[in-house]
């Protein structure tokens, strides 16, 4: 009993320690041309996730890595299809992209072209004054 609560707190201390650390990550918005050709804009926190959904309903994560400091030019965008009730999560691949360059097509099944035209610095968390 007391394990299963120890593991429960272990939980909850790991995933608020990374909500706090998505709340002061740079932002990555991301263009992404879906095999379909329909291209949407999606964003996401840095290491955190957007999802893009086929016109049959399957649905994929793009996960932005930033891999230098301000400002921010060099990101990797890790593409997953996502778990389903008959299937895990699936690594499909992932894209080394520069922050307003072109679209880059993905080596994954299916193809993605995926850009990242801006990555803003995180959001300010407003002050409170009491």
């Amino acid at each position: 009993m007391i394990q299963k609560g120890l593991s429960f707190a272990f939980f909850i201390l790991v995933t608020s320690t990374i909500a706090a650390a998505q709340a002061h990550a740079p932002v990555v918005t991301m263009s992404v041309t879906s095999p379909d050709g329909r291209t949407q804009e999606v964003t996401a926190p840095e290491s955190g996730l957007a999802t893009v959904s086929l016109k049959d309903g399957t649905e994929y994560g793009f996960r932005p890595t930033i891999q230098d400091s301000t400002p921010w030019n060099r990101i990797v965008v890790t593409i997953f299809r996502t778990a389903t009730t008959n299937a895990p999560t699936q690594l499909l691949g992932e894209v080394e992209l520069k922050r307003g360059g072109p679209a880059v097509e993905s080596k994954t099944n299916p193809s993605f072209k995926v850009a990242v035209p801006k990555v803003s610095p995180p959001a300010t968390q407003p002050s409170s004054t009491t």
